[in-house]
Order: C-alpha cells, then structure tokens, then sequence
C-alpha cells in the first residue's frame, strides 16, 4: 500500500514508541530493505490499527510502500 494512503489516528499521534525497539526496526530495515511485519490497516477507511512504531520507521525510511494486513471491521 502506498504510504501516503494511510490514515493515523490522533491517539497514535500522541504516543511515542520506545526509541530503542523503534532503532532495532530501523537497523532491520537498513539491513534488508523491508519491513518485519505488516501494518494492520482498517479496511476501506485506510484507518491504521496497529503498527504505529513500523509506520514512524517506515516514515523515517522514505519508504514508498508498506506491507499491510486488512482488518475487516464488522
């Protein structure tokens, strides 16, 4: 999915990751280019569920392009 689609909500926003789990992810991705996980994306709203710490790395990254999940809310 392209980075620029998805949707942060403003309690994401108001948090700050762990700086030394966020650096671990960021030397990951320097080593291998890609991201660990996927990012849980809502369905349809773009909303981002979980994976606040990949999408700040992604973002830190200039990545274009992320992996993600859909989470299909009912």
């Amino acid at each position: 999915m392209s980075f620029d689609e998805i949707i942060v909500p403003e309690a994401f926003l108001k948090t700050h990751p762990n700086p030394e789990k966020t650096q671990k992810v960021i030397d990951f991705v320097k080593r291998t280019g890609y991201l660990d996980e996927p990012l849980t994306i809502e369905k349809g709203s773009k909303v981002l569920k979980d994976g606040y710490r990949r999408y700040i790395v992604a973002k830190t990254m200039k990545m274009n392009n992320v992996p993600v999940v859909y989470d299909y809310q009912k």
